[in-house]
């Protein structure tokens, strides 16, 4: 029997075709899962610490805060962020200590979040500079608890919580490269437009 060449290379050309369908399928990243507290909850109450400046003698004084300490005075913007010193983190770190007075005009508190060591987001602060909190979640309980710890690369994913002064979450934004805090700025002035 006689077929058309174009007959013959037809299931070829479908088997291709699916066979690279399936492979750019499995090469293509799959979105983080969202985080288990979503917008309009309470914000799960947790006590995280980081370590002071030096005193004098060179000593550093581990500081704990409470998200519960701002409740029913100021907004907070939980800024989880996967590693200290990387690229990504750096940026989005260093844009939030840039724009540090502008949160602080609109009644809000910057929580820098990551799983390092209190020392090594101590060390990562300084270079910084930064004029906020950067805490460490070293034993994963409170990015656990918000639904943003990476298992399989063990970080937090970037994500951040926007917490009005009553601990509700009023929004809350992720991304794979650097977070704008830009974002988070407009969330905030509507929340002291509100009061």
């Amino acid at each position: 029997m006689n077929m058309h060449p174009y007959v013959r290379t037809l299931p070829m050309a479908l088997a291709v075709a699916l066979l690279a369908t399936t492979v750019l399928q499995a090469q293509a990243p799959t979105p983080p899962p969202s985080p288990s507290v979503k917008v309009g909850q309470q914000a799960p109450d947790f006590a995280a610490n980081y370590l002071m400046p030096p005193d004098v003698n060179g000593r550093r004084q581990r500081k704990e805060v409470k998200l519960s300490e701002f409740k029913g005075q100021k907004n907070v913007v939980l800024a989880f962020f996967p590693a200290a010193f990387s690229t990504g983190c750096t940026n989005e770190m260093s844009k939030y200590q840039e724009t540090a007075g502008q949160f602080n005009a609109k009644n809000t508190v910057i929580l820098g979040m990551s799983v390092d060591s209190p020392w090594a987001n101590a060390a990562f602060a300084e270079k910084l500079g930064a004029q906020f909190s950067i805490l460490s979640d070293a034993k994963r309980e409170v990015s656990r608890a918000y639904g943003v710890f990476d298992e399989q690369n063990v970080v937090a994913r970037r994500t951040t919580f926007v917490i009005d002064r009553a601990g509700v979450v009023q929004q809350v934004f992720m991304a794979q490269e650097a977070l704008d805090p830009a974002q988070a700025l407009e969330a905030c002035a509507v929340l002291t437009e509100v009061k």
